[in-house]
């Protein structure tokens, strides 16, 4: 099983970011510093996480997995974080 690579992830966020982190966190609806810690390591909810995907028009799947993991291993990391309070949602 797949497990959620918090430093992809912030990768992408940085990619798609770029030098408009204030702009950015408004547009999606949090804090300047909570983006800062999404793009440091820290997994995004799924539903912020669903609004980077549909601001930024990539899929989920693309900040969460390098191109070799498959949608069902994604679903099932995301199912074993439980209630941790950072699950990611692969659709």
């Amino acid at each position: 099983m797949a497990q959620i690579d918090a430093n992809l992830v912030a990768q992408r966020l940085r990619e798609v970011v770029a030098d408009e982190p204030k702009a950015f966190a408004y547009d999606i609806g949090v804090s300047l510093s909570a983006l800062y810690n999404y793009m440091n390591g820290r997994v995004p909810s799924t539903q912020v996480l669903y609004r980077i995907a549909c601001y930024t028009g990539r899929p989920m799947e693309w900040f969460l997995a390098a191109n070799d993991t498959s949608t069902i291993d994604l679903i099932a990391a995301a199912a074993s974080n439980g209630s941790r309070g950072n699950a990611v949602y692969a659709s």
